[in-house]
């Protein structure tokens, strides 16, 4: 994998992790202004991951692409503590460790 396929995968998943957190932000009181911003942030986003997905599907194999998608399953969360004061449980530790060791048994050849 060449640094230019690297960066449009990890673009592509801050882009989508990003995504959902403005999701998240978008369900909670407010302004329906702000709510509809939050939703037009998320869904551009979202498009651009998107976007760089099938850009890098030009040169890389969807072996190769699916686990930073698995990324998305650890960033999310972990923002969603930062941003909004979500509770992490133990077992979302195990989960993330499990998903770590997956994306590392597929990309080690």
């Amino acid at each position: 994998m060449s640094s230019a396929e690297l960066g449009l995968c990890l673009i592509s998943l801050v882009c989508s992790s990003v995504s959902q957190l403005f999701m998240k932000g978008a369900a909670l009181p407010g302004t329906s202004l702000k709510r509809l911003a939050y939703l037009g942030t998320a869904g551009s986003l979202q498009l651009m991951s998107i976007g760089l997905v099938v850009l890098a599907l030009q040169t890389l194999p969807v072996s190769q692409l699916v686990p930073f998608a698995a990324g998305a399953y650890l960033l999310v969360p972990l923002g969603s503590r930062h941003l909004f004061g979500d509770r992490l449980h133990p077992r979302f530790w195990l989960g993330a460790l499990l998903i770590i060791s997956g994306i590392l048994c597929t990309q080690v050849q």
